[in-house]
């Protein structure tokens, strides 16, 4: 009998790079039961509005350390928000969290960044055939002026 494959947080790192900009309120994840856990994190800004900037997102995989996988990307994160469909693998990624963030809209960003209560689910990914492994997702936000800020989340494909 074929198992179906299963997704789970196993860690997760919060850094803020220019203390400036603002500070982590919340980044942590909850058991909620063997194979949940689920992913909050509060950014408090100190700089609003936040009228442009950038993100820089890495897909890694476990190999003898974490490994560069196909996706390492820099963008402008507000021409994303306007049209994503130009980078499609972080379209699919970005629509699975999407539905737990206050960031959920284009450029200026005039409040707190919030993650609430996310929890991976295979369904989120069923467009991306990846093969069981350890996975860190690195996001780091940043712009002309600072050194903003970096997330490191990893997942477990089982």
């Amino acid at each position: 009998m074929v198992q179906p494959l299963n997704l789970k947080f196993t860690n997760v790192q919060c850094e803020v790079l220019d203390k400036s900009l603002g500070s982590f309120e919340k980044c942590f994840l909850k058991a909620l039961g063997r194979h949940n856990v689920s992913f909050d994190m509060h950014l408090k800004m100190y700089q609003l509005p936040i009228k442009s900037f950038m993100w820089h997102a890495q897909l890694l995989h476990r190999g003898n350390g974490f490994r560069p996988l196909l996706y390492n990307n820099t963008m402008d994160f507000c021409l994303f928000m306007k049209n994503p469909k130009r980078w499609m693998f972080w379209k699919i990624i970005w629509e699975a969290i999407l539905p737990y963030t206050n960031l959920n809209h284009t450029c200026p960003l005039n409040h707190d960044v919030i993650i609430k209560g996310l929890i991976l689910q295979m369904d989120m990914i069923k467009l991306i055939p990846f093969p069981p492994n350890t996975y860190m997702l690195k996001l780091r936000f940043f712009n002309a002026n600072t050194e903003g800020v970096e997330v490191r989340v990893s997942i477990e494909h089982y």
